[in-house]
């Protein structure tokens, strides 16, 4: 409904779901209506994970969209069961008329599932969800034309079918807005791309093939497929969504988690978007090519480029992308200058945040005279000076689209009313959530050195010198007090 919190999409991602339909496939969990009691299936996640579904539950936007999909749900599975029956019956005609009216009710299910309206108003996961319902009803329409022997209508929605698998897909990972909703989407529509369509094409492939033994018309389906079809449990659909019963992380997971170490949050999208959309890999690779000979770098041509993988290409184009936007919009006061910055700047570009962040520190302790001692005194933040602070805020603010940043860090600062407790957990320094339920700061070598580390994290650089964990709180409120920036 787009109020699920990220904290809740981690409950639910890839490696939760598989383990919840085998629950389901063992009715270890009731459906009821098409909805499982996650609250039920969740018991073990934890506390603020079973408060956010009770709050959702509760919502009267999330009820009235609970009414329209207990509905279409119901008429999926009246549907399916009407289906199954007319299997049964000797009278071609009465089988036929039956199985029509069974393809009726799942084209009404299927517009409730894709209402416009109600999916403008779902997060991107759960449009995803949705419109993975959507694709089963399809293949559930696709087989009633295919036990009456219109292989041509087959063939056609199964090609409508994969057009509208990677549509739908491209449309969810364009309304994606969040790491939060990256991390539940990556391996989700990886798997979708990797195995779903591949399903499919398989069937295309059958289809094409049945269609071609035979000239003649009205060729009947082989009594084993008939048999199959009639057989087949749409309840737990072994169509486009079948998995794995391996309860281990799935490939797809553990791919991702590699890539999210590699690549921020746009990049890990238009890799994404590469799978489904090869004009949008081949127009990066343009653009990198004449970024780069702009540039000097002879080795990114476009023989080179074709060879490349995803992430290197994605990884190449927005590192240009955010040079290029931001020797436009990077403005600075005359008096400030970015003279001795280039190694931060191009840091800071490339996405290299822990980089940055230790040349952040080298840098503000050469200016302060401190580079022999290692650390700051109170006094050295209280006279840095105003430009220097402001160019470095500034690079950070721009390449981080306003993510991190000293001026980021003294919104947050000033939100929670100058608490240093408060504003350690806001941009996780600190963490109260752990074994003894106890405040406790982390060490400067657990700092989360990527976009998906919460707003304002970084920079961080004035770990406490006389302890292995946290930070000065002087110096911090020193900076945070600071004017101008």
């Amino acid at each position: 409904m787009g109020t699920v919190a990220g904290v809740a999409l981690t409950a639910i991602n890839l490696h939760q779901t598989l383990k919840l339909r085998k629950e389901v496939e063992q009715m270890r969990l009731e459906v009821k209506n098409g909805f499982i009691d996650l609250k039920q299936a969740l018991k073990d996640q934890g506390a603020e994970i079973r408060q956010i579904i009770e709050e959702i539950s509760q919502d009267i936007k999330f009820e009235q969209h609970r009414i329209v999909l207990v509905r279409a749900y119901g008429l999926f599975i009246q549907a399916i069961n009407r289906f199954r029956s007319a299997m049964q019956l000797q009278d071609a005609s009465r089988r036929n008329a039956e199985i029509d009216s069974a393809r009726g009710m799942l084209f009404e299910a299927l517009a409730d599932y894709t209402n416009p309206h109600l999916l403008e108003e779902t997060s991107a996961a759960g449009q995803l969800r949705r419109l993975e319902c959507a694709w089963i009803i399809e293949q559930g329409i696709i087989a009633t034309y295919q036990v009456q022997n219109e292989m041509s209508a087959v063939s056609e929605r199964i090609s409508q079918l994969q057009d509208k698998v990677c549509k739908d897909a491209v449309g969810i990972i364009n309304s994606c807005e969040s790491h939060d909703e990256l991390d539940f989407l990556f391996p989700e529509i990886t798997r979708i791309y990797n195995h779903d369509l591949e399903v499919l094409n398989s069937w295309q492939n059958h289809v094409d093939w049945m269609r071609s033994r035979s000239d003649s018309r009205g060729v009947s389906l082989p009594s084993s497929e008939l048999k199959l079809l009639t057989s087949a449990d749409f309840n737990n659909s072994d169509l486009i969504t079948s998995q794995d019963t391996n309860l281990a992380p799935p490939s797809e997971q553990l791919i991702y988690e590699d890539l999210a170490g590699k690549s921020h949050f746009y990049s890990l999208r238009d890799q994404l978007l590469f799978l489904f959309d090869s004009e949008l890999r081949q127009q990066s690779e343009l653009y990198i090519n004449e970024q780069a000979a702009n540039a000097g770098y002879k080795t990114l041509v476009p023989s080179n480029l074709e060879q490349a993988s995803d992430l290197a290409v994605a990884n190449l184009y927005h590192y240009f992308k955010i040079r290029d936007e931001s020797e436009e919009t990077l403005e600075l006061p005359s008096n400030i200058s970015l003279v001795g910055y280039e190694k931060l700047q191009e840091l800071l570009a490339a996405g290299k945040w822990k980089e940055a962040n230790e040349e952040t520190r080298i840098i503000m302790l050469k200016i302060a005279g401190r580079t022999q001692q290692g650390y700051f005194e109170v006094k050295d933040i209280e006279q840095f000076p105003s430009q220097d602070l402001y160019a470095i805020d500034q690079l950070w603010v721009t390449y981080s689209n306003g993510h991190f940043g000293f001026g980021v860090q003294k919104d947050i600062w000033q939100s929670v009313h100058e608490d240093w407790h408060k504003f350690g957990i806001r941009v996780k320094w600190a963490d109260d959530e752990n074994e003894y339920q106890v405040f406790k700061w982390i060490s400067k070598d657990n700092l989360i050195f990527s976009l998906k580390a919460p707003q304002g994290h970084l920079p961080a650089v004035f770990p406490c010198k006389s302890q292995s964990t946290g930070f000065s709180a002087n110096l911090v409120w020193s900076l945070l007090s600071r004017q101008g920036f």
